[in-house]
Formats: structure tokens, C-alpha cells, sequence
């Protein structure tokens, strides 16, 4: 296993190897499609955002559709990785259980497996996301206080152990 202080790049896009899924994990504000965008400039990996599909589909963040968008998109990166390509999840994987699940298909799949883990402090994410607020890039949601305390509250953060089981594990400060 592979583990770097978020400065470190890993080739991506060499078709002699494996393909890899990035599983990016952190909460609204941390960034991680920033860090998503300009891993797909540099590696030729395709990323996957919900957000930026629901905004597509003219659909509302909190849209009862959602499951069902996440669901077609799980089953496209999985179709994607099976025929050799590597894959960028920006979607937050805040439940461990979820990102065990990525894992064991990733890894099933004949891929290698990545997990970057975005750790900002509460009140700068809360800076970042009143000025993002303000003025929302396509496919950002607005993110009340209330909705970033219940999100702080519900990740469950990947611990010593957890990063142990991916192919590379990167802390984001």
C-alpha cells in the first residue's frame, strides 16, 4: 500500500495497467471536484458526479429520483472498469460500508483501488460553502449550516485500518 500526504500522483491512464477506482471521500465543501476535475485532466480517468447529472437531468439535489440516477451511474463505472478504464467517484463515500462495498468490486473487477480522504475543519468548510453559496457553480447544491452539521455528523471518517485495505490511501488537509 501506497500512502502520500495528497502531494503524490500515481499514473492513471497507462493502458498496460490495471485500472484503477478513485473513491473520493469528504464532505460538501472539502474539495473534492476540484481535486476530481483536475485528476481526470491529468489521468484521462472518466469521473462520475451525481450532483452534476441530477443538475443534467433538471432534477433537485434532494429529488426522489436520486437513488435511481445513483444507481444507473454505479452500474455504468462498474461497466467502465470491467472493459479496462479507470474511474474517478467524486460523490463523498461518506459510509464506510459503501466504500468496502466500491472496494470489493473495484477489486473483483481486477482493479486497483484508491481512496482520498478530504479532512477540513468545520469552520473552514463553512467559509467555503458560504461563498459558494452565493453565487453556485452548475451541479453544486446549496448547503444550508443545518445540512453541513447532519453531514459532519453522518461520515463516518476511514480510519488506520480501513486505509490499509486500499491499493493507495491519500489524506487531503
Amino acid at each position: 500500500m501506497d500512502i502520500v500526504d495528497g502531494t503524490g500522483r500515481a499514473p492513471v491512464g497507462d493502458p498496460r495497467e490495471r485500472p484503477i477506482v478513485i473513491l473520493l471521500c469528504g464532505l460538501p465543501g472539502s474539495g473534492k471536484t476540484t481535486f476530481a476535475r483536475q485528476r481526470e485532466r491529468e489521468t484521462g480517468a472518466i469521473r462520475f458526479s451525481t450532483d452534476e447529472w441530477m443538475a443534467d437531468l433538471g432534477l433537485d439535489f434532494f429529488d426522489a429520483l436520486r437513488d435511481n440516477v445513483q444507481a444507473r451511474l454505479d452500474r455504468l463505472w462498474v461497466q467502465l472498469v470491467g472493459r479496462g478504464l479507470s474511474v474517478i467517484l467524486e460523490d463523498g463515500t461518506w459510509q464506510r460500508e459503501e466504500r468496502d462495498e466500491i472496494r470489493r468490486i473495484a477489486t473483483q473487477l481486477g482493479a486497483r483501488t484508491e481512496l482520498h480522504y478530504f479532512d477540513v475543519p468545520f469552520n473552514e468548510l463553512w467559509r467555503r460553502l458560504e461563498a459558494r453559496n452565493v453565487r453556485p457553480p452548475y451541479g453544486a447544491v446549496p448547503i444550508t449550516r443545518e445540512i453541513l452539521e447532519d453531514s459532519r455528523l453522518r461520515l463516518q471518517r476511514p480510519d488506520r485500518a480501513e486505509s490499509s485495505l486500499f491499493d493507495r490511501f491519500v489524506l487531503h488537509r
